[in-house]
């Protein structure tokens, strides 16, 4: 190896380091904007997608490490479309699993998914006063033989029995109330949202 064969390595190591600080700070910069430390609050924003509930981990878990007080809620702050509901069970079931109350706060919108999340909070659950949250049916998207529609089916109403068990575990209406008017869009307003114990505080 010549001195400038070795000089070249040194300047890819050197320019490798330099990419991987710059993109730690890029990782370090987004989170920033997701998370407040001080107040800790996590911001569930935007599609609830694949990655969604990786990164809610990844956020969640910076914040419980790096805040002061260890023992006190979590603020989760919705401004969500909905998305994905293999996601959304994920972190439902990340939340209950956590040692500290997540409250769920509702600025904006919560549609769909999103909507139950507001819902399984485990500490309080509130929502500004003219924002928006809607419950709906899961969707369908048919495609292929016949026995994999049969099963991609079977999944979706297990998975909407679910949804309504949540519901009516959540909130003072029965499995058939949910049901029954979730086969539309139901937009309820906070004053319904906290009669029907969906939420228990207006902000």
């Amino acid at each position: 190896m010549s001195i400038y064969d070795e000089k070249s390595t040194q300047a890819v190591e050197q320019e490798e380091k330099k990419d991987n600080g710059s993109l730690y700070e890029a990782l370090h910069n987004q989170l920033a904007t997701l998370v407040d430390y001080n107040d800790s609050i996590i911001f569930l924003n935007d599609d609830i997608t694949d990655n969604t509930l990786t990164d809610l981990i990844i956020r969640m878990r910076s914040l419980l490490q790096n805040r002061e007080d260890k023992k006190a809620p979590v603020n989760l702050m919705i401004n969500s479309p909905g998305g994905d509901v293999h996601e959304m069970l994920g972190i439902i079931d990340y939340i209950e699993s956590l040692d500290v109350k997540v409250n769920t706060i509702c600025r904006g919108r919560a549609f769909s998914a999103a909507a139950i999340i507001l819902s399984c909070g485990t500490g309080t659950r509130m929502m500004s006063k003219r924002s928006t949250v809607m419950f709906h049916q899961s969707s369908s998207f048919l495609g292929g033989k016949m026995s994999d529609i049969s099963a991609y089916l079977d999944n979706v109403k297990n998975i909407e029995k679910t949804i309504y068990d949540i519901l009516a575990d959540k909130t003072n209406k029965d499995q058939a109330w949910w049901k029954d008017n979730m086969k539309s869009d139901l937009y309820l307003t906070a004053e319904q949202l906290k009669e029907y114990n969906v939420i228990d505080e207006i902000i």
